[in-house]
């Protein structure tokens, strides 16, 4: 019996793009979710694990804005832990510390350009990030 959602062989196209490094598999995102910096490639969920990674990084949503020169660019919505909330004078400091390990780690196209922080998310029922583009 066959499924209107497999396709030949038996598989179904969920979206998702993986790469094979060694003899493991690596979820890098969601063939909908992938921006384009100048031609480049960004997965959202790259940027996403190491943003969350960071100590006062609760959660993120790495999304596109339109770019008149390049398309698209990075930008990253995030969730600070409560107790790293930082004072008024040292949002600036906290900002540059976290996009500091966002320059050292990622190639330049993957680099948010522009920096939120935001009380929340959207999440879905699923508990996964509620994504406009998904």
């Amino acid at each position: 019996e066959s499924s209107a959602l497999t396709d030949q062989q038996g598989f179904v196209d969920t979206g998702d793009i993986v790469e094979l490094r060694g003899d493991r598999y690596y979820f890098l995102g969601r063939k909908t979710g992938v921006i384009n910096v100048g031609g480049l490639k960004v997965h959202p969920e790259e940027v996403e694990a190491l943003l969350n990674r960071h100590p006062a990084v609760r959660m993120s949503c790495v999304r596109s804005r339109r770019s008149s020169i390049t398309g698209s660019l990075v930008v990253a919505d995030v969730v600070l832990n409560e107790e790293s909330a930082p004072a008024a004078g040292r949002v600036t400091e906290l900002k540059q510390d976290i996009l500091k390990v966002c320059r050292e780690t990622l190639p330049r196209h993957k680099v948010p350009t522009v920096l939120n922080f935001v009380p929340s998310l959207a999440v879905s029922e699923s508990g996964k990030i509620a994504r406009q583009n998904a």
